[in-house]
């Protein structure tokens, strides 16, 4: 409580960007680590890309669309594996399109849906390569839009 009666910020909640790679893997068990003693949750986000090219054929838009309800499965189990002992509350879901723009629209609905006085922060996982830390990376383009707290993990 504030001394206007106001509550202050007090449930954290953790976007996690998580793709099965071992920097989203770090970012994962960080994740989790975090929430062991706090009030709060994880949301763990998987964000599928369509190729461009599958996009004019409806035969291999169908076979990447199946491959990746697979890889939807797979990623959810092996979250459960790393984050269901540590007994801290989380959710996964699948998003299509654009890395980066889906993890910070995954971000604006937590907030939306927690409230103004949850504090949320994304989790990625660092690249191992030096020049993505600077250019293209997917954490290098959640930090230039600066709308949330983002903890890299290297």
């Amino acid at each position: 409580m504030g001394s206007l009666g106001t509550q202050e910020k007090n449930q954290l909640v953790l976007v996690v960007g998580y793709d099965g790679s071992e920097p989203a893997e770090r970012a994962l068990h960080a994740a989790a680590e975090m929430l062991q003693d706090s009030a709060g949750r994880m949301e763990v986000v998987y964000v599928a890309h369509v190729p461009s090219s599958v996009a004019y054929s409806a035969q291999a838009l169908a076979a990447v669309e199946v491959g990746m309800d697979d890889e939807q499965r797979a990623l959810a189990g092996r979250v459960d594996e790393i984050v269901g002992p540590t007994g801290v509350k989380w959710h996964f879901q699948r998003r299509n399109g654009e890395i980066a723009p889906e993890l910070l629209a995954a971000g604006s609905e937590q907030l939306e849906t927690e409230g103004p006085s949850t504090h949320l922060m994304l989790v990625l996982g660092g690249s191992a390569h030096k020049i993505d830390r600077y250019m293209n990376s997917t954490p290098a383009r959640v930090l230039r839009k600066d709308r949330f707290e983002v903890l890299v993990v290297p």
